[in-house]
């Protein structure tokens, strides 16, 4: 057995260990509840359901019959969609291959790493000289590990880390293709949730270039980092589960609101007092002992009330302008995801137009941190922020950088077949 070893210097081990430092004047307030409101039974979630999973079916396969059998209103904006997607991102990549493919291969570690064949892989340590010596499982003290695991994720590029006490009724109900139908379970006490922002200046693109490398290269950044977490909980002799972000199990606004990752917008996404939602999750499912946080309140709540600016600006029309609506017995602003992923297929690219102009994401500099301050501290104030966030900040995209954009020269050495 290893003995429990316990070090003075460890109960003031260093949070500010990553790049993010220093983003707010004050952490947001603690509160005892989530501020969303929790009406009546809950329903789970069927991953089926997702635009991008219903996109994916093959035609005429038993899952696609399956689906549409249950879901025959989906039909037709989903065929539609499958038709846009193919024209639209034909003639992008077409137009310039040389920088389309550029943005595209963003995502291409967050799609690989995501899928169940790799992440059911474990790979060995035996070929690795620690690896050869035998590992006993060890039982750290809960709260340094908490702090350790906290000050590991900062430092290899999160923003945010935080504890959450996983709630079943947040992990969906099944599984899309190419597990179909299958249920999900995730019996893990534990999720080490992670928020990794992502680069302002890229994301004001909009559906540019820059936009959509940033998101896709954020996406695989959060993964590769959930892995190495995963590894390391691992090591120590506890069961951990990377949660890739194009394979998340569970719905990540709430689950992430109840460990104080942030508060549920309007806009969909979970809202952070340091940047917004200008981020992507990561996460590791794991049942070793840890301190879950409690989640926080610095008035998001009442502000995007008086807000709207993420709703007006949105082009599909997908974020609602009036209040909250129960949705599976859970109180909040409900994205209309169809319209959003239409959009989508229309342009050819991601769109990150509700993550630019958020007035929660300008960056930290001491006349915004001081904002954030006031917006949580004084709510009078909050729609006079509002309003002049609306008259000095252009909602307008900005260019991609120039050496993203630039043409190349090029010849086509072979074709398709």
């Amino acid at each position: 057995m290893l003995k429990r070893v316990i070090k003075d210097e460890t109960d003031h081990m260093d949070l500010e260990a990553g790049i993010w430092k220093s983003l707010v004047y004050s952490p947001p307030p603690e509160v005892d509840k989530p501020t969303y409101e929790i009406t009546g039974p809950t329903e789970k979630y069927d991953c089926r359901d997702h635009c991008f999973a219903r996109i994916a079916m093959k035609e005429g396969s038993p899952p696609y019959e399956d689906y549409y059998q249950r879901h025959p209103e989906k039909y037709e904006i989903d065929d539609e969609n499958r038709k846009r997607a193919g024209k639209s991102a034909e003639k992008l990549v077409k137009k310039d291959p040389v920088n389309e493919r550029l943005a595209v291969s963003g995502f291409s570690r967050s799609w690989i790493m995501s899928r169940p064949d790799y992440l059911k892989h474990k790979a060995s340590m035996k070929l690795v000289p620690v690896g050869r010596v035998r590992q006993e499982k060890i039982s750290p003290d809960p709260a340094q590990m908490t702090q350790k695991i906290k000050a590991l994720g900062l430092h290899l590029g999160a923003g945010k880390v935080r504890i959450a006490k996983l709630d079943q009724k947040w992990v969906y109900s099944h599984k899309p293709i190419p597990e179909y139908g299958e249920p999900y379970h995730l019996d893990y006490p534990y999720v080490v949730c992670l928020a990794v922002p992502q680069n302002p200046y890229f994301v004001d693109s909009h559906t540019g270039l820059s936009s959509t490398w940033e998101t896709g290269w954020t996406y695989s950044f959060a993964t590769f980092i959930s892995y190495a977490i995963a590894d390391y909980i691992r090591a120590l002799g506890w069961n951990a589960r990377a949660i890739p972000t194009m394979n998340t199990p569970y719905l990540v606004s709430p689950l992430f609101a109840d460990c104080g990752i942030g508060e549920d917008g309007r806009c969909g996404y979970t809202v952070t007092k340091e940047f917004g939602n200008n981020w992507r999750p990561g996460g590791i499912a794991t049942d070793l002992p840890l301190v879950p946080d409690k989640p926080v309140d610095f008035g998001l709540q009442d502000f995007c009330e008086k807000c709207g600016i993420c709703a007006d600006t949105c082009p599909s029309g997908a974020i609602p302008n009036g209040g909250r609506e129960i949705v599976r017995g859970y109180k909040k602003w409900h994205i209309n995801a169809d319209k959003c992923y239409t959009y989508w297929n229309t342009t050819g690219r991601p769109c990150g137009i509700c993550q630019s102009v958020c007035p929660w994401n300008h960056i930290n500099n001491w006349w915004h941190k001081g904002v954030r301050e006031l917006a949580q501290r004084v709510p009078s104030l909050r729609t006079f922020f509002i309003k002049g966030d609306e008259i000095f900040y252009s909602k307008k995209p900005k260019p991609d950088p120039r050496w993203m954009a630039e043409k190349v020269d090029f010849t086509i050495l072979e074709e398709k077949p």
